[in-house]
Parts: C-alpha cells; sequence; structure tokens
C-alpha cells in the first residue's frame, strides 16, 4: 500500500460526514450532503467521502512548514460552494515561497538520484509532522467552545506547561492513523467506541501516550497516599484546576445550547471556572456524552466540561423515553427544518404540543406524536491548560479541593441530602460532587474528621540532585 492509499485510510479522510452529534444537530438525509460540506468541509482534510466534490487530500493543512498555510482562504471557498479550489486557495501564499525554497528542489528535482536517508533529511524540513500551529488553525480550534483550551492564544505558556510539547509527541501517530482523535471514532469489537486507541491499516494499535510514559513523568512521585488515588483518578484531575471564560482566541467556551426552536441559541462562560470530576473508561459508546457510573469497569475520575444541551427527539427509543436527560443514547434526533416548521403560531418558541402535533407530510398523522425535548448535560473530556507549580491559571488541587464535604452532621446533610445548589454557598462551582458520583459520604472522612487543608503534597523526581545540608565546620 503507497503512502496515499494509507493516507486515505486514515480515520481523519474517512470520518462519516452523516455522524450526527448534538453540538451541530445537523442531519446529512434531510439537510443535504453539499450543505454539510459548505458548513464543515473546512474540518475535513480532504478525500474520502468529499472526492466526489472535487476536494482530494489536503496534505499541506497537517505538513506545511512555513506558517504561510491559510485555512481561513480554504473555509471560504468551502462556505462558497468552490469546493474543488479550497485546497489551493489555502496554498495561495505558501506556493511561491516553498517553490523557491532549495530543500524543496532538493527533494523534488534530484529524488531520483538523491539517496533515500539523505531525501528523508530534506523532505523531513520541507513537509516534516505536524506542527501545533497546523493542528490548531487548520482543525481544532473547533474544540475552544466544548474545552475552553488556550492553545491558539499568543500566551498560552502561561495556561499549560505543555505548550512546547508538539501535539503527536502525545497523540502519537502510525501510519496516518493519529492517537486520541476523535473525528472519526471507529468502532471496536464490542460496537464501543474508542478516543484512546484506533488502529492502522496494518492492524497495529495507536494509543495515546500516558503521563507515566518513559518519555515523560515515570518514577514522579507525589507521597505514597497521593500516588495511591492514581488507581482511580486520572492526573489531568488535579492538574487541570480551572479554565478561561469570556472571549478567547477561536471563539467563547459554551455553557449551553438550545435547538429547541430549530436554531441554535448559545449561552456562554463569561468568567474563569472549575472543570467537573466524572467517571470515565476512555471509550466513547455515543456521540452523546454522559459520563460513567462508579460501577462501570475500568473507569477513572477525569476532568470535564459540562455544557448542557437541548434538543427534539422523536421519542421512540425507550431508553430516551425513559431517561431523556441521562440517557447516553442518541435516540432519534428531529431535523432542525421540521421543528422550525412546528412552529404552527410563528412566534419562535416550539411547545410539545406544536411539535407532537406536527404534520409535515399533511396526512393527517402527527410525524412526532412522542416527542421530547432532551436536556442533557454533555462532558467534554479535558486534556490542555495543565497546571504545574509554576505555570496555570491556579495552582494544582490540593487534598481541601475535593475532601472534607462530610466534616460535620451540617455539610454532611447539606451535600449528600439536602443538595441545593453549589452555586447557593460556593462563589465558584466545585470541582467534585460526591453524591452525583455515587457516593454517600466523603469516602475519605474520617473519626474525627481530618483537617484536609493542613495536608500538604510532596514531589519526589527521580535523579534529582539531593538538598545540600549545611554543617558547621568540624575545627
Amino acid at each position: 500500500m503507497g503512502v496515499y492509499e494509507e493516507v486515505a485510510e486514515s480515520s481523519h479522510v474517512q470520518r462519516d460526514i452523516a455522524q450526527w452529534e448534538p453540538l451541530t444537530n445537523y442531519n446529512v438525509d434531510v439537510q443535504g450532503e453539499t450543505q454539510w460540506v459548505k458548513e464543515y468541509g473546512r474540518y475535513h482534510p480532504g478525500g474520502g467521502e468529499l472526492e466526489e466534490y472535487g476536494v482530494d487530500i489536503d496534505c499541506m493543512s497537517c505538513h506545511e512548514q512555513y506558517g504561510l498555510y491559510d485555512a481561513e482562504k480554504r473555509a471560504m471557498a468551502f462556505e462558497s460552494g468552490n469546493f474543488s479550489a479550497a485546497n489551493d486557495a489555502a496554498m495561495e501564499d505558501a506556493i511561491p515561497v516553498v517553490q523557491q525554497d532549495p530543500l524543496h528542489v532538493a527533494t523534488y528535482t534530484l529524488d531520483v538520484v538523491t539517496p533515500l536517508p539523505m531525501l528523508v533529511a530534506f523532505h523531513d524540513a520541507v513537509n516534516a509532522a505536524p506542527t501545533k500551529t497546523s493542528c490548531i488553525d487548520s482543525c481544532h480550534e473547533m474544540n475552544v467552545p466544548t474545552t475552553a483550551v488556550m492553545w491558539a492564544s499568543e500566551d498560552y505558556e502561561e495556561y499549560d506547561v505543555h505548550a512546547e510539547v508538539n501535539c503527536v509527541e502525545c497523540h502519537t501517530a502510525k501510519e496516518h492513523i493519529i492517537a486520541g482523535s476523535e473525528i472519526p471514532e471507529s468502532e471496536t469489537e464490542d460496537n464501543q467506541i474508542s478516543s484512546g486507541q484506533e488502529e492502522s491499516v496494518h492492524g497495529e494499535s495507536v494509543t495515546m501516550k500516558s503521563c507515566e510514559d518513559a518519555d515523560c513523568h515515570e518514577g514522579i512521585s507525589h507521597g505514597p497516599i497521593a500516588d495511591a488515588h492514581l488507581e482511580f483518578l486520572e492526573c489531568q484531575s488535579c492538574h487541570i484546576p480551572a479554565l478561561p471564560g469570556g472571549e478567547l482566541p477561536g471563539t467563547t467556551p459554551l455553557k449551553s445550547f438550545n435547538w429547541s426552536s430549530g436554531e441554535r441559541v448559545d449561552s456562554y462562560r463569561m468568567e474563569d471556572f472549575a472543570p467537573q470530576l466524572a467517571w470515565s473508561d476512555d471509550v466513547q459508546e455515543s456521540e452523546v456524552k454522559v459520563p460513567d457510573s462508579k460501577n462501570d469497569s475500568d473507569v477513572k475520575l477525569a476532568p470535564f466540561n459540562v455544557v448542557t444541551g437541548s434538543w427534539w427527539d422523536a421519542g421512540q427509543d425507550p431508553e430516551v423515553i425513559n431517561n431523556p436527560n441521562t440517557s447516553a443514547s442518541k435516540g432519534d434526533p428531529i431535523p432542525t427544518p421540521e421543528v422550525k416548521a412546528a412552529d404552527s403560531n410563528g412566534d419562535g418558541t416550539v411547545t410539545s404540543e406544536e411539535m407532537q402535533a406536527y404534520d409535515g407530510d399533511s396526512d393527517g398523522t402527527p410525524d412526532y406524536p412522542n416527542a421530547v425535548l432532551r436536556q442533557v448535560d454533555l462532558h467534554y473530556k479535558l486534556g490542555h491548560n495543565i497546571a504545574g507549580s509554576e505555570t496555570g491559571m491556579a495552582e494544582p488541587l490540593m487534598c481541601d479541593d475535593c475532601h472534607g464535604v462530610s466534616a460535620s452532621e451540617t455539610l454532611q446533610q447539606v451535600h449528600f441530602e439536602e443538595r441545593p445548589d453549589c452555586l447557593t454557598c460556593h462563589e465558584v462551582q466545585p470541582v467534585i460532587d460526591w453524591a452525583a458520583l455515587g457516593y454517600d459520604s466523603d469516602p475519605a472522612e474520617t473519626n474525627p474528621p481530618t483537617n484536609f487543608s493542613a495536608k500538604t503534597i510532596d514531589i519526589t523526581i527521580p535523579g534529582t540532585k539531593p538538598p545540600e545540608v549545611e554543617r558547621e565546620p568540624a575545627f
């Protein structure tokens, strides 16, 4: 299999454009593939299902090394319907520079007589691995609304200790399959969707590099008690203590989105906020991103940005009917053109009565007699904006950020029985809700209560020089 064929089989290229997800709420069967390409083609590298629209695989969307690739020009070509010109538009400014580069000339005009090792050296200087800039500008800036990631900011290094790490150093790649990619999501034998591991065209697994990898943080200790937490807690849970609100490079983080009228209405997080910890087994089983539970297999606590999404469902799936706001089932989303058409009085609000009475085909029978408006707390997993001792929006979490909620009878009653809105007492939403996680009390509480604010976490890094001890001279 040649390189082009390998790329053509990669998950980025083989994205199923008919795949539904709540945020876009796009129904290809009703709204059409062409309109999808206009709206979302900019995030597709070309090839695959876009071949029939004249869009070939755009290698430079990932591999252009001069910083001149113009993703906005490519987006404008898609929006205008000039699909076949999209890739060329992105490289309009870069091509003259590339063509004059001596390395480009050496690579593409002398490759017949150049020894392979030297050719690879030349080629990698011209079209090397994807850089952070190419990943962000070409595609993943779209993650800002759901994860509040600051990677498009000029001062990103102030928000993330990994700011200088290139994406593919953690999102390892093999045969153009990139670990950790959520677009598209490949199915496993269990019909589950893995977000952490994928298979290449030759069946080799590609796994996201872990924090404990030998090339990363292997051997670092936070003390026996904190280290024991790693059996059920991901490192990011403590090291992503806060997220930025307000206008960020890319857009503003979402607090909620609402499709109930057929048009998306958003609310935003205008102030800095805390992630929420929830259970995750790193396997995405549905387009509806709800967390796992404490009793599921292989789960750990991980940080999420919670965005409340609302959309109409036909009410045909028993799981959705019984638990419309907590079910992970995709169900049967009602296409937004039909939701808008159901607004019989034209007031801009679609009620349950209007949606359930809607008769789009005029056959005298309601199309969606069991329609239900779903309101789901969607959990978008976080992996960036990592805080350290000197970098980040806040210090990594300490013991008292999670523990102490059962320190008195009053606190126990408030947190596990009365359960008012957290912001009734707290200025900022706490990162953890033990009751929501399946506990009836703080699992670390003791009798008498422990003063968790007095606890410290000490870090030991292998191979570091021990502290020098000053001694008085012997004589």
